[in-house]
């Protein structure tokens, strides 16, 4: 084969040829998806080796492919993460202290190659020194300009992982565009996944269309189990007739809270003090964000709806969620405080508590209900403590008995081990 230009050679030896009937295909395979351009195959003549003949520019992107795609020491896996608040900064903080074991203990080599703001980005395909984020970051370029140079160059690097702990809108187009490139995508970000429905099935069929992987765990209960335990469900053949669960950790601490007497001005700063609430937390309290969790589980039962579906109640007067200046939204909040504290007192004379629960149930009109609700110590919530979420998942097989999953659904430690923990099934998933 004549080639113009210098070239480089990869060449897989006895060992690797042993591994799987189909080398050449595994190989080339590998090397397409990060886009390198092969220009020669050839295999020698005692069939214990194979080369293949590449542009001497792509020889170090196509040693690392062929190095992870056959498992040569640890597995590498380059992440891109947007966003640097509560999750996403505690996502690096995680990764400080378990990546060295990740790499020594589990081969993995889970590498942070870029770290991406609202309006700047980092990025270094040899890897990112994590305690130099903020000194790299000043001087990093504008992130919305550089986005489709960096996606190309994330793709061609090996097991490329966007992950999204953004709140942003309409970020399933870049996940699109990810998917597109040959990235697959890990998000703790729900807005995605309750987008309009042309623009949630277009990032669904972008995802299934090049293969990639797109993993969501923690939009749901942090890093409870709720949607693998779905998709388990669904997959194994059951039928989910009801979903009834606590689905946002920030408003079941806030109940828990007021259960104990704490004024709920006083407990929503709390939550905020510890990571539990939106930025804005008139989200949390508005039930927007445990009414999202309900849709993306919806949705996973394949019921086509949107957002209007969702009969939603606050759990604070709805005229206090016009106020966006949040320091303003506070002080209302303080004003209504003593009323608000004597309907729980009332509850609790009367021997039942507060808690904001969500409904799903496909059988009925409205099909998704979110709000306050005052249950009985018969009811599964009733022991809830700080931020535990819940989600009870009535089946054709759980029918008597629901199948509970139950745990801390709120923090971003908590959030940022269930967004890792995604990686890692990415790339445990892609070791063959």
């Amino acid at each position: 084969v004549r080639v113009h230009g210098p070239v480089g050679l990869v060449t897989l030896v006895a060992e690797a040829m042993g591994q799987t009937p189909n080398v050449a295909g595994r190989l080339l395979g590998a090397l397409g998806r990060v886009g390198v351009n092969v220009f020669g195959i050839g295999q020698s003549a005692t069939q214990r080796s194979i080369s293949v003949v590449v542009d001497q520019a792509a020889l170090p992107t196509a040693v690392r492919t062929v190095h992870a795609a056959f498992h040569f020491g640890a597995g590498r896996v380059s992440l891109l993460l947007l966003g640097r608040g509560t999750v996403g900064g505690a996502l690096l903080r995680t990764l400080a202290v378990q990546a060295p074991i990740l790499r020594t203990a589990h081969d993995l080599d889970v590498m942070v190659v870029g770290v991406a703001t609202s309006d700047t980005v980092v990025f270094d395909p040899n890897g990112i020194d994590l305690s130099a984020i903020d000194a790299r970051l000043r001087d990093g370029s504008n992130w919305p300009a550089a986005t489709t140079g960096i996606l190309d160059a994330l793709a061609r690097l090996p097991t490329p992982i966007l992950v999204d702990c953004t709140a942003a809108e309409g970020m399933e187009a870049l996940y699109t565009e990810a998917f597109q490139r040959g990235i697959h995508v890990v998000g703790a970000n729900k807005k995605p996944l309750t987008a309009a429905l042309p623009r949630y099935d277009a990032a669904h069929r972008a995802a299934r269309v090049a293969h990639r992987s797109w993993r969501y765990e923690t939009t749901v209960g942090a890093a409870l189990p709720i949607v693998s335990t779905l998709h388990d469900l669904l997959r194994t053949g059951d039928q989910v007739r009801r979903i009834e669960g606590s689905f946002s950790g920030t408003l079941g601490f806030l109940c828990d809270q007021l259960a104990r007497g704490v004024a709920i001005d006083v407990a929503v700063r709390d939550a905020m003090a510890r990571g539990y609430t939106e930025p804005r937390p008139q989200e949390d309290l508005a039930g927007t964000d445990a009414a999202r969790k309900a849709l993306i589980l919806a949705r996973e039962l394949g019921l086509r709806l949107t957002l209007d579906d969702v009969a939603v109640t606050p759990l604070v007067d709805a005229d206090l969620l016009d106020i966006d200046d949040v320091d303003a939204f506070l002080v209302a909040l303080a004003a209504r405080a003593e009323a608000f504290g004597a309907r729980v007192d009332t509850l609790a004379k009367a021997g039942r508590r507060l808690r904001y629960l969500a409904v799903i149930d496909p059988e009925a009109t409205p099909a998704l209900r979110v709000g306050p609700v005052d249950i009985g110590p018969e009811h599964a919530a009733w022991g809830l403590r700080d931020s535990q979420g819940f989600v009870a998942f009535t089946t054709r097989r759980y029918a008597d008995h629901p199948l509970v999953v139950q745990g801390a659904g709120a923090g971003g430690d908590v959030t940022a081990s269930g967004v890792l923990a995604d990686v890692i099934r990415v790339a445990e998933g892609l070791r063959g």
